[in-house]
């Protein structure tokens, strides 16, 4: 029997990271399902049949430390826990005491099926149930904020790890013959440069305080990423 060439620690790393990018890309993709009614547009009468249907056994099996973390994240995103159940492949009872753990069952509102957002003030054993319209109740006190510049910082920290990420795999030598595999990341990255165009514009820089070096160089850095992506859109024009 052949034995099996292990691959090398920067080998190792680069797939690690790949899997570890597709993993968070694939609940980012149910959130925007589930909030976007896509199952719906798709002719299905529940969000559960969708699942069943369209991935059946195929969905991720995670361990009970990382399937806390996830679950608490699509609930954070809105999602009920009859939803997140369909989405993960497990039952409500399991979601709701993953949640009682990680403290997120009540907080925050459920996107529900009609597309209606919900507060949830509800006993745990009814929110098997679809969501019906209720008369508005009382929002709980808000939880205080974060300051914004400490959230600010490390959303800035979470995004640079994550390109640089992203960047190394380019670096990879097996990137061109997997190439044609990175296509389905576009509206992803997209997305990403998107929200990360909206997040400088806000910042308002013409105004800011700073030295002339320093604007010289966000103006020289904004035209660089600017002029790149323009020659990718021609070249995509040139194609069609």
């Amino acid at each position: 029997m052949n034995e099996i060439a292990l691959p090398t620690q920067e080998e190792a790393r680069a797939l690690t990271d790949r899997i570890k990018i597709a993993v968070e890309g694939t609940w980012q993709l149910i959130r925007e399902a589930y909030i976007s009614r896509t199952w719906a547009v798709l002719g299905y009468d529940t969000w559960d049949a969708y699942c069943n249907a369209e991935f059946g056994n195929t969905r991720l099996k995670l361990p009970r430390e990382e399937r806390q973390e996830v679950v608490a994240s699509l609930r954070d995103s809105g999602l009920s826990t009859r939803a997140i159940a369909a989405a993960t492949g497990t039952d409500q009872k399991t979601v709701r005491n993953d949640l009682a753990d990680t403290g997120e069952e009540f907080s925050s509102p459920v996107v529900g099926v009609d597309g209606k957002t919900y507060t949830v003030t509800r006993a745990p054993e009814v929110l098997n149930a679809e969501l019906v319209d209720e008369p508005a109740r009382p929002e709980p006190p808000k939880q205080k904020r974060r300051p914004l510049p400490e959230a600010l910082n490390d959303a800035g920290r979470d995004l640079t790890r994550a390109a640089e990420r992203l960047a190394r795999l380019t670096e990879d030598d097996r990137f061109a013959k997997n190439r044609e595999t990175t296509h389905h990341q576009v509206p992803e990255l997209l997305g990403a440069l998107e929200h990360t165009t909206r997040l400088v514009t806000a910042m308002n820089l013409p105004a800011a305080e700073a030295s002339e070096e320093a604007r010289r160089w966000w103006a020289t850095s904004l035209h660089k990423i600017s002029d790149a992506l323009a020659d990718v859109a021609n070249s995509i024009q040139k194609e069609q």
